[in-house]
């Protein structure tokens, strides 16, 4: 029993592991795109205090897990498996396996009618690294899930441009880019229109409009097929 009850504490502890992992790896981007000294410090103060706070928000996530953990070691038959099951549904969600939905935003990103064909390189399809870096506020804020035109942002998420188009995991985005991000909508909303923020900087440097509504429902599809226990066992 005691190795039954082992191997299930190492199995959700690995999950757990990999799960935080992912958290730390979410990056801030800090484009300067033409703002003064001035306005760039006061963006970087912005950057810093949501980082500490980010920070916080981990140590605490941490604390809870290893509480967990020790809780893992003193159950036995249903009720671990129970305990066991609760905490995968809840990372599944978290690395986008599964369906969820819940009260948010929508952002809403398109590019203005240009009479010069030299302002269309200034598009956001070409400067994609500002949809990177407006995922990374939205992560920062707390954002429990992400997508863009449909496709579930996750860890391993990549972006590219191939022949003048946008693709986002191998699938084909266009404008208007239509961002959906689950969590506090206020702080959501707060994270990406601060002063001199990132929709301040798209607006005025990429000729393109955004506009963010609070929803009381959003709903993002999951990014791949749902983990399973069995599977993991069988290997």
């Amino acid at each position: 029993m005691h190795k039954k009850i082992t191997y299930k504490s190492l199995l959700v502890t690995s999950i757990i592991l990999g799960v935080l992992v992912s958290l730390q790896l979410k990056t801030i981007n800090l484009e300067n795109s033409g703002m003064t000294t001035s306005k760039k410090g006061e963006q970087l103060a912005l950057e810093l205090k949501s980082l500490k706070k980010e920070e916080n928000n981990l140590k605490e996530e941490i604390g809870n897990i290893k509480k967990s953990i020790d809780a893992y070691k003193n159950v036995e038959g249903e009720e671990s498996q129970k305990i066991i099951n609760s905490e995968i549904e809840k990372y599944e969600k978290l690395a986008g396996y599964t369906d969820v939905k819940g009260k948010g935003i929508q952002i809403e990103i398109k590019s203005l009618e240009s009479k010069k064909e030299s302002d269309v390189s200034q598009g956001i399809k070409y400067n994609y690294d500002l949809l990177l870096s407006m995922i990374n506020k939205l992560n920062s804020a707390q954002a429990n899930a992400i997508s863009i035109n449909g496709q579930r942002i996750v860890l391993d998420t990549y972006m590219h441009l191939k022949q003048d188009e946008l693709y986002i995991n191998d699938f084909k985005v266009e404008e208007p880019f239509i961002i959906k991000a689950i969590g506090n909508s206020d702080t959501l909303a707060s994270a990406l229109q601060i002063k001199y923020g990132i929709v301040w900087e798209i607006e005025k440097y990429y000729n393109t409009k955004v506009e963010i509504t609070k929803e009381e429902e959003v709903k993002i599809n999951a990014h791949i097929k749902k983990f399973n226990l069995e599977e993991v066992k069988n290997n």
